[in-house]
């Protein structure tokens, strides 16, 4: 019985010292194919949202080329100057439709050049002679609107601020916190727009498409040229064309004729009479596109 104790006694310290020896175990290193808990399984949708715009391409008519109005005024009507001229802007996109230029052959004096920031927010434009010199600042809204439009070219610079409806359309422009402009729309066209908030500009339309967006009705009260307006970064213009322009305190009205081109239904002249009398013609070039929008 002693000797079996003694025995016993022997094996219980081999084991605890066996069991005291026994080492640590390993970390498995981590492989390029270890799969971690964050892992989520191949058909797993992932729970993140991609915040990256989704496009489609669309085939659209968009102006090539702006021809400034080209006016014969009598001279007899001294109170118009005479003058024979035009000047041809060549206009430039990117993949989304974005102008990119506007370049007058031979004048770089007349040439525009737009730059914008990598998400469309700010877009400076320059002359082609001087193009480190930002003479309109512009900050963009999600749809590629002028929301604010600082114009170097005065002194000291004006500042405008500009405000659309879900359509696309401009509907107020105000200089210094102040409204200068209004416009109300009526079935996707431009009914008025009003000057010093007492007097309105009446519209009429015909039931054709203003196919290539032409700005025969835009309110001259904005701070802005009729070519700014054609870059379309002011507001869309209306659905279809117009065919008369009046103040609602005036019997005299403007009229407006219309040349297109077979291929597109595009406007490609726009011929005005006042009072039944010429007054000028702004001509365009039109092509088909195919542009990136967003879905």
């Amino acid at each position: 019985m002693k000797k079996l104790f003694y025995v016993l006694m022997a094996s219980l310290v081999v084991a605890g010292m066996v069991s005291c020896n026994k080492p640590a175990p390993t970390v498995k290193e981590k492989t390029d194919d270890t799969e971690t808990p964050t892992d989520k399984p191949d058909d797993k949708p992932d729970d993140k949202p991609d915040d990256k715009p989704q496009y489609e391409e669309v085939e659209v008519v968009l102006k090539t080329a702006y021809i400034e109005a080209i006016c014969d005024w009598p001279e007899e009507n001294d109170w118009k100057a005479t003058r024979v001229g035009e000047t041809r802007w060549d206009l430039t996109y990117d993949e989304y439709g974005h102008i990119l230029s506007a370049l007058v052959k031979g004048d770089k004096e007349k040439g525009y050049e737009f730059d914008y920031n990598d998400d469309f927010t700010i877009c400076d434009v320059n002359r082609e002679s001087d193009p480190d010199i930002v003479i309109y600042h512009m900050e963009l809204n999600e749809n590629g609107l002028c929301t604010k439009f600082t114009d170097n070219t005065e002194d000291p610079a004006r500042v405008w601020t500009y405000t659309y409806d879900a359509d696309g359309f401009q509907l107020t422009a105000s200089r210094d916190g102040e409204v200068k402009t209004q416009y109300a729309i009526q079935n996707k066209n431009i009914f008025t727009w009003s000057r010093d908030g007492s007097r309105f500009k009446e519209h009429k339309y015909s039931t054709k498409d203003n196919v290539a967006d032409i700005h025969t009705s835009y309110s001259e009260d904005a701070g802005l040229s009729r070519f700014l307006y054609e870059t379309g970064l002011f507001g869309r213009s209306s659905e279809k064309e117009c065919t008369e322009a009046k103040w609602q305190d005036r019997d005299t009205k403007a009229t407006f004729e219309y040349e297109y081109d077979e291929a597109t239904g595009g406007i490609v002249r726009e011929v005005k009479y006042y009072g039944g009398d010429y007054d000028f013609d702004v001509n365009f070039e039109v092509a088909k596109k195919t542009i990136k929008v967003k879905k």
